[in-house]
């Protein structure tokens, strides 16, 4: 297993497992390596949460800039990290029902208000009298299969992206 303790390590620049024979999932605490390479290709037995799935923590696909799995959509779904950035920017913390959002290993597809084709592409956002303020972010215009939006009696502010 990859030890969580690596992602306390502030100074460290390269974290280079890859190539070996680890198990288990990537943990999230290596999210805290902002502006560390952190590299686990070539580790077959590495899942996600749950043994049958590949995800990575979604604190790692958004925060760690030397991640070496981010470009693989079954690890880091672009989707997912889209979602997150919508969720911020519509406060997402005081939402009325915030089941599954933004939790580690959760696919994007299991987040309330989400529903996902079979390829885990986002084709309803329906969060309708949700409690979302703010604006919404411009990252929904990349959810390029979205064909149904329901944000009626929120309290969202500004320009329609």
């Amino acid at each position: 297993n990859i030890p969580p303790q690596l992602g306390s390590l502030s100074r460290i620049e390269l974290l280079d497992l890859s190539n070996n024979s680890l198990i288990g999932s990537i943990p999230s605490a290596l999210g805290a390596l902002l502006d560390a390479a952190v590299l686990v290709q070539g580790n077959g037995m590495i899942t996600g949460q749950h043994k049958d799935d590949k995800i990575a923590p979604l604190s790692v696909c958004n925060n760690v800039r030397g991640f070496d799995l981010f470009r693989d959509p079954t690890w880091c779904p672009p989707e997912r990290n889209l979602l997150r950035k919508f969720y911020y920017g519509t406060k997402g913390q005081e939402w009325t029902n915030t089941t599954g959002w933004v939790d580690e290993f959760n696919s994007h597809c299991e987040w309330h208000g989400v529903e996902c084709n079979k390829e885990g592409q986002v084709v309803k956002l329906v969060l309708g009298n949700n409690g979302l303020s703010g604006r919404i972010s411009s990252a929904i215009g990349d959810l390029r299969m979205l064909q149904i939006v329901d944000l009626q009696d929120n309290d969202l502010k500004g320009s329609i992206p």
